[in-house]
């Protein structure tokens, strides 16, 4: 191999590498994997229904009611957690691991581009988002991700506590302590968040509460797939 070609070789990895992976769906559900993400993901289009004009699931309706017309574009966010999940898997090979990860980015940005600004689900998806670029080990594209979450649900405490578990593990034990008030003041009884401020050397009874701005608010129905209950 000649040095021209050789170097032409690496250019077009690079170039390859530096290209978004394509959405699409995962090979081989399996049920368990089903069992593992959001309730209304078999009801999304590409799980044995359509979209929202042929071979409609009979309970469409019931999420539409519940999170808008951007309903239709949540099968990209359920192939996004099922990705997730596999990347997360024990003994995956990292390049393997890496290639599902810059997928599961795609299927967010792909719910992101297309959702209204004030979709009830965009902070839970902003906030995975964010989790996501931190496993790529992209911490400056995580940490707008969180800022954005916060910023369309000031009291959803997952956008502060994955970004001040962040700044911890970096020595930036300041600024995590401030996040952890700012968190605290609009979303008191989180205990994450009470937990952090503690390990900062915080004491969360010391916290006086504000109510938080107007924003949409997460239904019981439609459960954050970002965490357990706080």
């Amino acid at each position: 191999m000649t040095p021209r070609i050789h170097s032409l070789l690496l250019a077009l990895m690079a170039c390859l590498m530096a290209t978004p992976a394509i959405a699409n769906k995962p090979q081989n559900i399996t049920k368990a994997e089903m069992a593992l993400i959001p309730t209304y993901c078999p009801d999304t289009m590409g799980f044995g229904y359509g979209d929202a004009h042929y071979n409609t699931s009979p309970r469409a309706p019931r999420w539409v009611s519940m999170l808008g017309k951007d309903f239709w574009h949540l099968h990209h966010y359920c192939w996004a957690l099922i990705n997730l999940n596999r990347a997360n898997r024990h003994g995956i090979p990292k390049l393997q691991r890496k290639g599902l990860l810059e997928s599961v980015m795609s299927d967010y940005q792909y719910v992101l581009n297309r959702a209204d600004p004030e979709f009830l689900l965009l902070p839970e998806i902003l906030t995975r988002a964010g989790e996501a670029e931190l496993m790529l080990a992209r911490p400056e594209r995580a940490g707008e991700a969180f800022a954005r979450a916060r910023q369309l649900k000031p009291d959803y405490w997952p956008a502060y506590s994955h970004w001040i578990e962040y700044l911890i593990g970096k020595g930036r034990r300041g600024e995590a302590k401030e996040l952890a008030q700012e968190g605290l003041e609009i979303s008191p009884s989180s205990k994450t968040l009470q937990e952090q401020y503690r390990l900062l050397g915080g004491n969360p009874a010391l916290i006086v509460p504000r109510p938080p701005p107007a924003s949409p608010e997460t239904t019981e129905a439609a459960p954050p797939a970002t965490t357990s209950a706080d």
